[in-house]
């Protein structure tokens, strides 16, 4: 136990920080904002052009990682979307957003330090791996199914091309491309290029969670709370056990694996499910609510787990 909390303690200590440093304004939110935007647009994607770069990847993709954890995401996505017209009346750009909300975790903000921390740099490529399609996959047929929503008149060739200009847009996923692309022309970073994208990188864990910790002063508990409890129920708990069956019992992963799948799956519901809530104008106290208590719970949630594997779970 006394190691769970070695691991723990540092990560949400300073997650706390940030967000008590905002909250005292000891740290402005756009200060908060402006580190959140040098994590996400070069901090990280300089570690996954780095990590992609100079990795071993597998000759082969690995199928049975991918389908152990995508297919449980595509079941919760539409699940979500389901009680959240039958049980709660929303319409469809609601049922999208509890769809989201079901199934994306905080992987790169809250995920990635974690897993850095436990499994350093070479453990962690299967969560890469994961995560290359984590944000590729949810926020292509969200933004697809808002979109569709919100233009119902909008031909097809218009939603494809907003789509791939939204994609266009991500540094996270042009450093994972970048990354790959180097790796299969044989070019890995070294010399200059290397050391800077390695410093970079050394950036990653105590600024994502600052910056995640400075971001939860945004969110709170603004209405929708039945329906906010049976998404957090459903990603925190539900979800992870989904995928955790997935991986030892029908793909038979090896623990290492599933751990990290597991670990992937029992993120809190994203940031990014108000972010599309805002933007498209709908179910914004449902994302910002779900939001707040998925992030609290995890804060026991994901120690447990950590126990739980450490005692020889998986």
């Amino acid at each position: 136990m006394n190691s769970v909390l070695e691991i723990t303690l540092p990560v949400f200590g300073i997650g706390l920080l940030g967000y008590l440093a905002t909250r005292l304004d000891w740290f402005s939110a756009q200060a908060g904002e402006g580190l959140a935007r040098f994590v996400f647009d070069f901090a990280i994607p300089a570690l996954l052009l780095r990590t992609f770069a100079n990795a071993n990847l597998p000759d082969d993709m690995p199928l049975d990682l991918i389908g152990s954890y995508y297919l449980p995401v595509a079941g919760f996505y539409l699940l979500g979307m389901v009680i959240a017209r039958q049980f709660f009346g929303r319409p469809f750009s609601g049922q999208v957003i509890t769809g989201f909300s079901f199934s994306y975790g905080n992987a790169v903000l809250l995920g990635l330090p974690l897993v850095l921390l436990i499994l350093g740099d070479k453990g962690s490529l299967p969560y890469f791996i994961l995560i290359s399609m984590h944000a590729l996959s949810l926020f292509t047929v969200t933004t697809v199914l808002l979109e569709s929503s919100r233009h119902r008149d909008a031909s097809p060739l218009s939603m494809i091309y907003k789509v791939f200009l939204s994609l266009l847009k991500n540094p996270i996923l042009l450093g994972i491309v970048g990354g790959i692309t180097l790796n299969q022309l044989g070019l890995p970073l070294t010399g200059v290029l290397d050391t800077t994208a390695g410093y970079l990188q050394n950036a990653v864990a105590a600024c994502s969670l600052f910056a995640l910790g400075a971001s939860m002063t945004k969110y709170r508990i603004a209405g929708q709370l039945s329906q906010s409890i049976t998404v957090v129920l459903a990603k925190n708990i539900a979800f992870p056990l989904c995928v955790y069956y997935s991986c030892s019992q029908v793909f038979t992963l090896s623990a290492h694996w599933t751990f990290i799948a597991v670990l992937m799956a029992a993120q809190p519901t994203g940031v990014n499910a108000y972010i599309f809530a805002e933007r498209y104008s709908t179910a914004q106290a449902l994302a910002t609510t779900t939001v707040f208590l998925s992030t609290a719970f995890s804060l026991f949630s994901i120690p447990v787990l950590l126990y739980l594997y450490q005692s020889g779970v998986f």
